[in-house]
């Protein structure tokens, strides 16, 4: 029986029976996420924005809260240099690893540090920006995070201050986590005339069927750039539902990197709110899926004041008998005139039996704008191979280089020099092509 089928679902008897967990100052959100979730429920199969996403696997049973950290493969903490030189900020099973991270070192006016720290009052900043942009009442999964976490990254940057070293937040998941539920929590507040990079990135243990609900809130206040970049890297097994919600104020420039390369079941629900005129949201995206994986992004894109600027690209590599969304709407609200909006989707298909779903659309209630949107699901061009192929190049090479010219787009828009160089030996991996290969492709 599926648990919301009961008078009183399971996830409120654990809340109700599990005590108050991490600071008390939380207390109050989590009540309020609890009874979001009750009232909400798990979408059904007749929701339009869900329809396409196999709940089934996360409905039909409880995954209880992690509660306690498991022991981190070295496999996986090896990862963690991954991504060159940053301030390192580590969470095991959704819990603070001192001994993993790394934040010695910090620049003036910048603040990394879990809630956990704040034992008896949150900071005036966390307290304004934890939960703000979460639509707790219309996300289920945003709702059952913010019931159940029980830490999280906050991240602050001073007015005018400019951070150089990448901010890198990694999420461990354990095979200790297999059956139970991680809910990982970041908040990232930038204020006016700020300059920071942030990294998040989700790693597991392949034996680790966790459920993993995320969710992140950024802020780019006033004249501030804040680029993000998610990656989602999960082992074989693990389930990922989050939400990201990004916001721009009066000329703010919010740069999104997303990845997707793992796990049984990936969906992003990835949120963007222009709410300052001269605001810039530019979101590029790839996704990489084999297999039978399920990868779905769903972007929400809101244009809600004049003279703003969105870009979303989002390309697809599908191999094996996977299967992939890509859902995204740019909304131009009432009286948002000049709006400049382009999304565009791509995706190669490089199994038989592969399946790419692309829904790009436009709601416009503003008359003086421009907005582009399209899609294409295609395979790889059979006359490059056979020109690949007559210069001596086999045939899985001739492939894996047209497909790292197919992303290769994508990756060059990555800002983060750490996480840009990391895709592309995660390309390479996953297409089984060496660099003497590929030349000067990526």
């Amino acid at each position: 029986m599926e648990a919301v089928a009961q008078a009183k679902s399971v996830y409120l008897e654990e809340f109700e029976g599990r005590g108050q967990i991490g600071p008390a100052w939380l207390k109050a959100l989590h009540d309020r996420g609890i009874q979001a979730f009750e009232a909400r429920g798990f979408p059904g199969a007749r929701e339009e924005a869900w329809r396409k996403t196999n709940l089934r696997p996360v409905t039909a049973e409880h995954f209880r809260s992690a509660t306690s950290q498991g022991a981190a493969a070295k496999a996986l903490i090896e990862r963690l240099g991954d991504l060159g030189e940053c301030h390192r900020m580590v969470f095991v099973d959704g819990h603070f690893s001192a001994e993993l991270s790394d934040l010695t070192g910090l620049e003036a006016g910048l603040t990394v540090a879990p809630f956990s720290e704040y034992a008896d009052e949150a900071p005036a900043r966390l307290a304004a920006g934890l939960g703000a942009k979460a639509d707790i009442d219309w996300h289920p999964f945003a709702a059952l995070n913010t019931a159940f976490f029980a830490d999280g990254a906050f991240v602050h940057v001073a007015r005018g201050k400019l951070i150089e070293k990448p901010i890198a937040i990694t999420h461990i998941i354990t095979a200790e986590a297999s059956g139970q539920a991680v809910y990982p929590r970041v908040v990232v507040d930038a204020e006016d005339s700020a300059e920071v990079r942030v990294v998040e990135r989700f790693i597991s243990d392949d034996a680790a069927a966790a459920l993993v609900c995320p969710v992140s809130e950024l802020y780019a206040g006033q004249n501030t750039i804040l680029d993000y970049s998610r990656l989602q890297e999960d082992g074989a097994e693990t389930m990922n539902i989050g939400t990201a919600n990004l916001s721009s104020q009066r000329d703010a420039s919010l740069r999104g990197a997303f990845v997707s390369d793992g796990g049984k079941l990936a969906r992003l629900d990835l949120i963007a709110d222009l709410e300052g005129e001269g605001g810039e949201i530019d979101c590029n995206g790839i996704y990489l899926a084999d297999n039978k994986q399920f990868i779905d992004f769903h972007t929400w894109f809101n244009h809600r004041v004049e003279n703003c600027y969105s870009r979303q690209r989002f390309k697809g590599i599908l191999q094996g008998r996977a299967e992939t969304v890509f859902d995204g709407l740019v909304k131009v609200f009432e009286g948002a005139q000049k709006t400049d909006a382009v999304q565009e989707n791509r995706n190669l298909i490089l199994g038989k039996r592969a399946l790419a779903h692309s829904n790009p659309r436009l709601e416009i209630f503003a008359d003086d704008v421009k907005c582009t949107h399209g899609s294409t699901v295609g395979e790889l061009d059979e006359e490059a191979l056979f020109y690949l192929r007559t210069r001596g190049i086999s045939a899985e090479g001739a492939t894996g280089m047209l497909t790292l010219a197919f992303a290769g787009e994508i990756v060059d828009m990555f800002r983060v020099s750490g996480v840009r160089d990391h895709v592309r030996r995660v390309l390479m991996r996953r297409l089984g092509v060496d660099d003497d290969d590929i030349g000067e492709i990526l």
